[in-house]
Parts: structure tokens; sequence; C-alpha cells
């Protein structure tokens, strides 16, 4: 079992690697055949584990048009009033456009200064209490990033791509999600960018991760080299959507709803059940 570990986390050679994590899925499935729906819960998380190396952080992360952000422009006043009324603990912050990223403020930190120091609102300095950004490439797996979180006793990055652009955050959340479900707390909507309409259908934000929709509402959306709804909508149609068109693919339909010139924001998706009744609607 010693000599097993050491391959599966990384001391052994790729090909030794797979070879274990095959037997090891099947060990996993012979165990618990036919057992308890509660076992197989148990299941689908060890099977989950031996994922995260297939994983890359841009199928968990959050994408930047979703992420709440802080302008260090603004007046010190407005600054406090926007950390005190956001549900996170941390924000990252920018400066110019919001691309460009100059650090991260920690709720906590700002209302420990304006406590000890006896601060009102308008006297922060919000650019004294930033820490350092953590940047994290799109390629990096989800086993290297949870390593990494441990390592530096840290638990939220920003993502970057091959050039640099800021793509979106990841956190500690993001990945024990992908282990054990969703974990929701008193501040999560049921997702962020998707509002069920009477008959059933559904209106989506485009920057809305097909991830995201798979795992809230048990479909079997395809993951890609694309990451988000419009992404999927790009692959499979292979051209740019027209606003009023409508595609079928997988059992359901997808109705462009707006686009905002080559970006598509917002998709009607009927799901396979309801495709009679919401055609007839």
């Amino acid at each position: 079992m010693s000599g097993f570990f050491q391959r599966l986390f990384g001391i052994g050679g790729p090909q030794q690697n797979s070879t274990q994590i095959d037997m090891l899925r099947g060990a996993i499935e012979q165990h618990h055949e036919g057992s308890h729906p509660e076992v197989s819960e148990q299941r689908a998380m060890l099977h989950s584990i031996l994922d995260l190396r297939d994983l890359n952080v841009d199928k968990v992360m959050t994408h930047r048009k979703q992420v709440e952000s802080i302008d260090v422009g603004l007046a010190p006043a407005l600054i406090v009033e926007e950390l005190l009324e956001t549900p996170h603990s941390r924000l990252p912050v920018w400066q110019d456009q919001p691309e460009n990223i100059i650090g991260i403020v920690h709720v906590k930190t700002v209302l420990k200064e304006m406590q000890v120091k006896g601060l009102k609102a308008a006297d922060v300095k919000l650019q004294g209490l930033l820490v350092e950004p953590w940047f994290v490439p799109d390629t990096t797996s989800l086993f290297e990033q949870l390593q990494a979180f441990r390592a530096r006793r840290e638990h939220f990055a920003l993502v970057v791509d091959e050039y640099g652009s800021y793509m979106g955050i990841v956190t500690l959340e993001d990945i024990l999600e992908e282990i054990v479900g969703g974990i929701d707390d008193e501040t999560d909507e049921i997702v962020t960018g998707v509002r069920r309409q009477p008959n059933g259908s559904y209106m989506v934000d485009g920057t809305v991760t097909v991830r995201e929709l798979n795992r809230q509402f048990n479909w079997m959306l395809p993951e890609g080299d694309y990451s988000t709804l419009a992404g999927l909508l790009l692959y499979q149609a292979q051209r740019l959507p027209e606003v009023g068109q409508s595609f079928n693919f997988f059992d359901f339909r997808f109705d462009v709803v707006k686009r905002q010139r080559h970006q598509i924001t917002l998709v009607r998706i009927t799901p396979p059940g309801l495709k009679k009744n919401a055609l007839a609607t």
C-alpha cells in the first residue's frame, strides 16, 4: 500500500500511476457493487478524488465576469460600504481596468484596522492593506492546486491563461466540491446567473459554466475545450449564433436570447422532458 500511494501521488512514473489508478477504480467498483445508496455516494467521492489529476482549474474556477471585485480608485467610504455588504471574506482589487488585479483585500483586515486605529470609513487607505495576488496557470490540475493550497496555507488564487490574462478565481471550496458535491451556506445562490422560468425552462447567462449546470441539475452536457455555456454553443454551432436562433444538442434546446457584439450573453435552455411543452408555449 505504501508503494502504491507513492506512485499514485507522483513518485512513480506516469504509466505506473495510470495503471495503479485503473486498478484502484476497479477495486472500488467491485467492493461497493450492489451496496447501500450511502455507500454508492462514498464510491462517487472516491472516484472524484482520483479524477483530480485529470481536471484543470479552468474547469471549476469562477469566471472573472462573475467575480465580485473592488476598484481601488473608489472613495474609501464607498470601498468600506462594499466590503460590509459582500458575503465574501476577501475580494480582488483592480486599478484602471477590472482585468488589472493589483492585490487581494481581506474584509477582516480592513475592519480590524478601523477598530484598532479608530478610523472612520473615509480614512481607510486600502492600498496599504492589500495582500499580493497569487496567480496560477489555468492548466494546473486540481490535484496540484490542492497541494499548493495546503503548502501555502491559502484557499484563494487568481487564474491566468498562457498569455497572463486574468481569467477568474479558484478556491479551496471549488476543489472540495468536486469531491463531496455542492457545499452550500446561507449566502449561496442555487447557481448565479440561472433563473428558472414558469414553463420549466431556464434563462442562463452565457458565462455560467457547463460544469455548474451539470452539477446543480444533474445534466450530462459535455465538457470540452470550452468551460462556459457560451463556449458550448460556439463549439457545437461552429459559428457565431444570431439572436433568436435555436439549436438542439444532446436532447436540449438552446435559444439565443441576447448577444453583445461577439459574445453570447443570455440563453434559454429547455431540458429534454420539457421540450414539447416549451415549444408549444
